[in-house]
């Protein structure tokens, strides 16, 4: 039996005769993602392919085409009821960007969201590459923040943390064939990033950039650690070269302790594993002391507090979410 794998979409205008691809574009675009429209200048053809990959808490499109422009109108918007804020990452060239009175030029690094309920429109004067984070409003609204804008919001790569969503993004490219929860997990974070950029947008967070710079060195970290017992406040400050007050002051910009993010993101690692069939040797109780609870009722009262369900609750509906020809 294998784990139900998220379906991936990839298309290319190299499919179809030159004379289709500015239609057969609009028409798959407008199916995956959203509907726009898409210009190009007369005698000019586009060369362009998208990839569709579902993360289960959200949908990323990676966009890489030469140079275009695309216009979501009011006729696009009544046509098209999708409701979604989208997160634009620049991965290749430059791009202009327009929505009520705001227009943005954004480069590699830099991050653009804008509502996709009020038109917009995009240029692209050259090569380029684009990652959008479909995010659903009511998603953005419980895990990034309320969306009051009356514009697009450009957040600049010289923000130091803007700069780790590229990385993160470029790993999800890396990482595609994986299974739903090992892919939620990774939307989680990149959810959480974004969160880091609203809150600083909207004044919510008071960091300067070296504040935050700390912070997601030190998140990243913990990631690549987290498996090792001897992590800890005291450990992450000596690699980190920061004092244990330092490291508790950058985590209590987001309102949590050093062993709080900590507590959380294992049982994060918990619940990937519990929906892992290779695992299924393990028992609840082992699967927990892997990262670090190693009192078995205190782990599965924690773990039902974060996710409102019983390790073995969630083991189970791993099960009933495989697909397969059988054991």
């Amino acid at each position: 039996m294998t784990v139900r794998m998220l379906a991936d979409v990839s298309i290319s205008t190299g499919a179809v005769s030159r004379s289709e691809r500015l239609r057969f574009w609009r028409e798959q675009v407008g199916q995956l993602l959203i509907d726009v429209e898409c210009q190009r200048q007369p005698g000019q053809e586009l060369d362009a392919s998208l990839r569709y990959q579902d993360f289960g808490l959200f949908r990323m499109a990676t966009i890489e085409a030469n140079a275009h422009a695309v216009v979501r109108s009011g006729h696009s918007i009544r046509h098209d009821g999708r409701d979604s804020i989208f997160a634009c990452l620049m991965l290749q060239g430059r791009g202009f960007s327009h929505q009520g009175v705001d227009c943005a030029l954004h480069v590699p690094g830099d991050v653009v969201l804008y509502d996709t309920a009020q038109p917009y429109g995009h240029g692209f004067p050259e090569q380029m590459a684009m990652a959008v984070l479909d995010i659903p409003r009511q998603l953005f609204k419980q895990q990034v923040g309320d969306w009051q804008e009356q514009g697009l919001v450009k957040i600049d790569h010289s923000m130091g943390i803007a700069g780790w969503g590229a990385q993160a993004v470029r790993q999800l490219l890396a990482d595609g064939g994986q299974a739903l929860a090992a892919r939620e997990h990774q939307a989680s974070q990149l959810l959480e990033w974004l969160h880091s950029l609203w809150s600083v947008h909207s004044g919510q967070m008071q960091a300067g950039k070296s504040t935050l710079c700390s912070l997601w060195r030190a998140k990243a970290y913990i990631e690549q650690h987290l498996a090792e017992d001897e992590l800890d406040g005291e450990h992450i400050s000596r690699a980190l070269r920061l004092s244990a007050r330092q490291l508790a002051r950058i985590f209590a910009q987001e309102g949590l302790s050093v062993s709080r993010y900590l507590w959380g993101r294992r049982l994060e690692r918990c619940r990937i594993d519990l929906q892992d069939p290779a695992l299924r040797h393990l028992s609840v109780s082992e699967l927990g002391f892997r990262w670090g609870f190693n009192h078995s009722a205190h782990f599965c009262r924690s773990y039902k507090q974060r996710f409102g369900e019983t390790p073995s609750q969630t083991r189970q509906r791993g099960m009933l979410s495989t697909q397969g020809d059988g054991v």
